[in-house]
């Protein structure tokens, strides 16, 4: 009757031996696995940053073409931003020591969330816009024919 109670408790040891390890263990990842995910952080980074330059490009010939004058920023301008990034920093720097982990989370959920929605119907509505200006001027153009 001893040896039964002297294995039990090295059965019980080598189980959650194992299934610590196999908590714990990665998954072997795969070179196709970590090329996809690179290669979509590249595309992620660099479409924005090409379709914006030349949205900003057509909107800066638009405003020269209606005689607008283009945004610039000034002197004032330049010298104020040091201030009120610090100044934003620091608040930020207060709120994550008042605030639990959690509702920090659940806030910049919600941020991402409303600027994303926000953001899409944006696109969406200029995309609209297009569509509708170029459909009118083509109905002119059909019209002086």
């Amino acid at each position: 009757m001893a040896e039964p109670l002297t294995e039990i408790p090295l059965n019980i040891e080598e189980t959650v031996k194992e299934a610590v390890k196999n908590v714990t263990d990665k998954p072997p990842t795969s070179i196709e696995g970590i090329a996809i995910a690179y290669l979509s952080l590249v595309i992620m980074a660099v479409l924005p940053i090409f379709f914006g330059s030349f949205r900003s490009v057509k909107y800066l010939k638009e405003q020269k073409e209606s005689g607008e004058r283009h945004e610039t920023m000034s002197n004032k301008d330049a010298l104020m931003f040091p201030l009120i990034a610090s100044c934003a920093l620091f608040t930020l720097y207060i709120f994550f020591q008042f605030f639990s982990k959690e509702y920090i989370n659940l806030l910049l959920t919600g941020y991402f969330f409303f600027l994303g929605v926000l953001a899409l119907s944006h696109l969406l509505s200029y995309e609209d816009q297009t569509a509708v200006t170029e459909t009118a001027e083509g109905d002119k153009s059909k019209k002086t024919e």
